[in-house]
């Protein structure tokens, strides 16, 4: 999602014509904040990062007016080498001690917690808040053990310099999946779409007529048919906000799933949902196909009492091409994003916490 030099962006474009919050923050650095440390740095601004990282919709370029009301304005995550830290980490507090409070009309919010607003950190911590560990995956089982919404935080946005070229090393290293992990992915999600939260057990409780466990069931399967649709284009799926949004930018597959689903969502009747769930299924199962990871499926009749085992095939094909070690682990889906929040409520200096989102 990164380009592998300094100021590259990540793929997604804000869906609006109003100044993004990544716009703000790219002339808050070029015009503010880096002259300041290559003031006060002369002799080591070179061992400095300079990134737009992390977690909000300004990081994306997808806020809005909505996203304005509260961790939103100029933004800057300053980071260094552990190594470096005795040398540069205090020099590095006192620029932004004295960086101004306004950035034209914005608000500049200086070391949030949850690293909005501009703040600084060792790259090892930067790594390790968002994925609960500083080493980069060293084997496949490290990588099931990641949370994919946490390598998307940490892949997404923009490094603007890096001096070490640490941050864009590791980031590279983080863009996605290799091989094998990708393709346990998707056997994983095909289980999902067509066995667990799919028109399998959606069609069960509509027969017995309870439409909120139908409600829920029905949300689960698109979730799933979305995030699917993002492993098979080799890209992290973001946490639930922005799936559908970005989901509709994907250049594979979304063309022909979108209007499914679409459909999907706007038929009233539980049996047609089902129908309609179904025929996206076979949309991923010509694509595992068209990719070389499994034989061309038939269409089968629809089977009123297992509804749907379009993927059971192509799962069962994938698993039998992965290593061993690879079949039974499950991917880690809990987001360190959850501990962050919990550290919210302890940070005097929090946006939220300050009270500064509420307005007259």
């Amino acid at each position: 999602m990164h380009t592998t030099t300094a100021g590259r962006k990540t793929a997604f474009k804000a869906q609006t014509k109003m100044t993004t919050g990544l716009a703000i923050s790219q002339e808050f650095v070029s015009g503010t904040l880096m002259p300041l440390l290559q003031q006060e740095l002369a002799d080591d601004f070179d061992r400095l990062a300079i990134a737009i990282v992390g977690t909000g919709s300004d990081v994306l370029g997808l806020d809005d007016e909505i996203s304005r009301d509260h961790h939103w304005g100029p933004r800057a995550n300053v980071m260094y080498l552990r190594a470096d830290a005795p040398r540069v980490a205090d020099q590095v507090r006192a620029v932004l001690s004295k960086v101004p409070p306004k950035f034209g009309q914005y608000d500049v919010q200086i070391d949030i917690g949850n690293l909005t607003g501009v703040c600084c950190c060792q790259i090892e911590d930067f790594f390790g808040r968002f994925l609960g560990t500083e080493q980069l995956p060293a084997s496949d089982l490290d990588w099931v053990r990641l949370c994919e919404v946490d390598l998307f935080h940490v892949t997404a946005g923009t490094i603007v310099y890096d001096g070490p070229g640490e941050l864009t090393r590791r980031c590279d290293y983080l863009a996605y999946y290799p091989d094998a992990v990708w393709r346990k992915r998707l056997a994983d999600w095909c289980m999902y779409v067509t066995g667990r939260e799919a028109p399998y057990n959606l069609h069960r409780v509509a027969k017995r007529n309870d439409d909120l466990t139908c409600t829920i069931y029905f949300g689960l399967c698109i979730k799933r048919l979305m995030e699917l649709c993002f492993t098979l284009n080799r890209r992290y799926a973001p946490y639930t906000k922005w799936l559908n949004r970005l989901f509709r930018n994907l250049p594979n597959y979304a063309d022909q799933l979108a209007p499914m689903i679409d459909a999907a969502v706007a038929e009233p009747a539980w049996n047609k949902k089902v129908q309609l769930l179904i025929d996206a299924n076979y949309v991923i199962a010509d694509a595992l196909a068209d990719l070389q990871l499994c034989p061309a499926l038939p269409r089968r009749k629809f089977d009123d009492s297992l509804t749907d085992l379009s993927l059971y095939d192509a799962a069962a094909h994938i698993y039998s091409q992965l290593p061993e070690e690879l079949f039974s682990p499950s991917f880690n889906q809990v987001e360190l994003w959850e501990k962050m929040a919990r550290e919210v409520l302890f940070d005097s200096n929090d946006y939220i916490k300050n009270g500064h989102h509420r307005k007259a």
